[in-house]
This record gives structure tokens, sequence and C-alpha cells, in this order.
């Protein structure tokens, strides 16, 4: 085996996960970010941790609502994957940018993208201190399934996004 930097391990279990991390803004709209560091904790009672890095407005927004909606982006969310993790959602309407087709999901007012595979709807529990993310441990209110839609899937670490049936 050869050394290598932590950063090049994700290349070494291609595909990762991807996700978009959907929160609510404080004017009541929905805060997009793509993040790849999440799993699940427990079935029983149902939990998901997901780890955001420090100066990011997810985190804040996470942090001040308590609430947040992990969605699993289907195929054709692969360019939202990219807009939404190249700008930060501070200072710009991301859903409006770059014109992004919503939908709901019951139980909250948050909003997933149209193409969404599994939208994960948790509530903060605890923050963990994890170097330079936060790990926010979640419960999971409700989860929701479109079998209809092929899950996106980072390969080359997080160089390029497709289906799982890539290979």
């Amino acid at each position: 085996m050869n050394k290598i930097a932590l950063a090049k391990a994700p290349e070494a279990t291609s595909p990762n996960p991807i996700t978009l991390i959907c929160t609510k803004k404080a004017d009541g709209t929905t805060n997009m970010a793509t993040i790849a560091w999440w799993t699940y904790v427990s079935f029983n009672p149902g939990m998901i941790a997901v780890a955001i890095n420090n100066g990011a407005h997810t985190g804040e927004r996470i942090r001040e609502t308590k609430e947040l909606v992990l969605a699993v982006p289907g195929v054709p969310l692969a360019q939202t994957l990219i807009q939404c993790g190249t700008s930060s959602g501070r200072n710009t309407d991301k859903i409006a940018k770059f014109g992004i087709e919503m939908e709901s999901v019951d139980g909250t007012d948050i909003k997933v993208p149209a193409h969404t595979r599994l939208a994960i709807h948790a509530e903060l529990k605890e923050c963990v201190d994890g170097g330079d993310h936060t790990l926010y441990v979640c419960t999971v209110k409700d989860a929701f399934a479109n079998d209809g839609e092929d899950a996106l899937f980072a390969w080359k670490g997080y160089g390029e996004f497709a289906a799982a049936q890539k290979k």
C-alpha cells in the first residue's frame, strides 16, 4: 500500500454520496448547499449526521432554525450540484439565479429540488466539533423516496457526478 493524503481517500472509495442540504433562510425561502459528508447514525430512533464546513452559511441556518432537509439528487440535478457547490446562499438566491424547479415536502416549508431521489426531513439534536467542520447530529422526522429517479454519486473523488450504474 502507498501512503496518501486524507484528501485523496475519496478517490479510493468512489462512488461517494453527494447531496443537497436544504435549509430555511431568514426571509423564509429555501437555501441549498452541496455536501458530501453525511451518514445514517441510527434507525431507532431515526438519526442522520451531516458534516459542514465551519464557515458555511448552511451551518448557521441549521443552528438557527434547528431544521434541515437532506435531498439526495436524481441524475437531472448534476448541474444543480455544481452550481450550489460553487456559490454561497448567504447573499445569493440560488434557486432564482439558477432557475431550479422546487417542490414541497410534507411536514416542513423547506422545499427540495424536483428530481430528488430521497428527502430526509430532520431536526437538529446536537452539534459536535469536527475540526474544520461541524458535525450536525439530527433526529429524522420523515423520509420520502422517489423510485422514478436514479441517485447521483460522486466519482473520482468528487471530480464527476453520475448514477451508480456507471461501472
